[in-house]
């Protein structure tokens, strides 16, 4: 007789019958601002995406989607546009629109900022809409707890936003001359506007915490000193150095790293004359990144990183049939590679040539200058283990000539500062070692979220370590807590509200929509 495994449905199994939202790093209820969004509550609809999520609006324009590619309408025809209904209502009731109703770009929702529980969601532990959250924080008691966050990107500045809303005094501490991380520093312009940006940041410093920029850990200050002025200290410092290729002449003139050159770029540093032909080595989304940010600065290069001129400057060179040619050499075949599809199709169209099968051996130098890349033939990027472990194709060497190479491999936390005294244990990867589910490092009242702690991943995924596990944190909120989000999702009040109406949203399908190719 057969035997049969038996599960006893718990409550997890119900939550991953919710695909979308399982797969949510920040388990924001995709299917429920869809069905708003098809009934005409579009209100409704953002209130449900700002929920679980302070960068909302932001994750409208850059997010991975891991909710699209769980979608079960994915097993008949095609996703749910996810992604782009959050933008949608995003644009109409998100940080573009002022707390008294002035808005920056037309049209006015002044309901938006009405009564606290004008759309009442029925499920939530804080209110959503940015009134309601700034009259939480005025009016909640205060713990008198200090905490200080180290890092000013997505997962510091998501951190700050649900510890001030706990009744926490944060601070927090960036090295760079501007808030925002790696949204600000990484995230070319064409694909993140600056402005949102700014918006998201001031919502969340409108709720109490305290930015002091151009502070540098281990210069200005050191984890010990932090410990003695602070309750408790998050540290979300992201990984900002760029692996190397550990290849002859990597030291030469011309050759850069892909985080340094997108944060020259995207803060408008020193005068990058890159040459005509420029090879960019990897295939992930920072590549595709670094290849089509390359491609806009033209030749020669005049913007001085100001990404509005350098745009003016690419078309005029291709009007002017100067432009310059971008290649991406990669290791992976293309279905292998790690950059998202529409990324590597909207590189190809914008004229980035991308060649598979290339594993770069040496770079070739004149005079200390880099003139060339050689690569190997790749017959395989993974072995039958599914480890990257490339076979390469003796006798296959060739040489790419260049003017420029930049490499984008990967990044890694720069932890130079940690000293021995410190107690940090760090791991092989160049992160901090973290309990996954406390995120409390080796150093009783230390923690550590984001890139630095899991390694670089997805914006959504840096949002998800929270100030619900810090201490003090008595009351535990949707983000990164199963506990609130079980309560959340089952809440039989809600049920109502997130049936879905199969009819009018099942036929809007998931399909990246970008501008047209000359208004790049």
């Amino acid at each position: 007789m057969p035997g049969y495994s038996v599960y006893f449905p718990d409550l997890s199994f119900y939550q991953k019958t919710v695909a979308c939202q399982a797969a949510c790093p920040v388990r924001t209820d995709g299917r429920a601002y869809v069905t708003a969004i098809s009934r005409g509550e579009y209100e409704r609809a953002y209130l449900i995406a700002r929920e679980t999520n302070p960068f909302a609006s932001t994750c409208g324009w850059v997010c991975g989607a891991p909710c699209e590619a769980a979608c079960r309408r994915g097993n008949i025809d095609a996703p749910i546009a996810i992604r782009a209904l959050k933008r949608f209502v995003n644009d109409q009731y998100g940080v573009f629109l002022g707390e008294t109703g002035e808005t920056r770009q037309p049209p006015a929702w002044p309901r938006y900022v009405g009564r606290t529980d004008a759309v009442d969601l029925g499920n939530t532990i804080f209110p959503t809409s940015r009134s309601g959250l700034n009259a939480a924080y005025q009016r909640g008691d205060k713990s008198g707890k200090r905490v200080a966050i180290i890092g000013a990107g997505p997962s510091g500045l998501s951190c700050a936003h649900d510890l001030a809303l706990l009744g926490h005094q944060v601070t927090i501490f960036d090295s760079a001359e501007v808030a925002g991380g790696m949204l600000r520093l990484g995230i070319p312009e064409y694909r993140l506007p600056r402005e949102l940006i700014d918006l998201e940041i001031q919502a969340i410093l409108a709720l109490g915490p305290t930015l002091k920029l151009n502070q540098v850990l281990g210069e200005d200050f050191t984890l010990a000193d932090l410990r003695g002025d602070f309750d408790a200290v998050f540290l979300a410092i992201g990984t900002y150095r760029s692996r190397k290729l550990n290849v002859e002449g990597e030291q030469l003139d011309g050759v850069l790293r892909a985080v340094d050159f997108l944060i020259n770029v995207n803060l408008g540093g020193y005068n990058l004359d890159l040459g005509r032909r420029v090879l960019v080595i990897g295939g992930g989304n920072v590549a595709m990144d670094v290849a089509r940010t390359a491609a806009r600065l033209g030749y020669p290069a005049q913007s001085g990183g100001d990404i509005e001129v350098a745009l003016d400057v690419a078309r005029t060179a291709v009007r002017l049939g100067t432009t310059q040619e971008v290649l991406c050499l990669v290791v992976e075949d293309r279905q292998e590679m790690l950059a998202d599809p529409y990324e590597i199709v909207e590189a190809e169209e914008e004229g980035v040539a991308i060649h598979n099968h290339a594993a770069p051996t040496r770079i070739v130098g004149e005079n200390g200058q880099a003139i060339g890349v050689e690569t190997v033939d790749v017959a395989r990027a993974f072995d039958d283990r599914g480890r990257f472990n490339p076979q390469l194709v003796p006798g296959t060497e060739r040489i790419w000539e260049c003017d420029s190479v930049i490499v984008a491999i990967g990044q890694s936390g720069d932890l130079e500062w940690v000293q021995p005294e410190d107690g940090l244990e760090v791991t092989r990867w160049g992160s901090l070692q973290v309990d996954k589910v406390t995120l409390a490092t080796t150093v009783e009242g230390v923690y550590a979220g984001g890139d630095i702690a899991f390694g670089p991943r997805a914006l959504s995924s840096t949002l998800w370590p929270t100030g619900s596990k810090l201490p003090g944190a008595s009351i535990p909120t949707c983000r990164g807590s199963n506990h609130a989000w079980s309560a959340k999702v089952f809440s039989p009040q809600f049920q109502s509200a997130i049936t879905p109406n199969w009819g009018q949203c099942g036929t809007i399908c998931a399909g990246h929509v970008a501008i047209p190719l000359h208004c790049r």
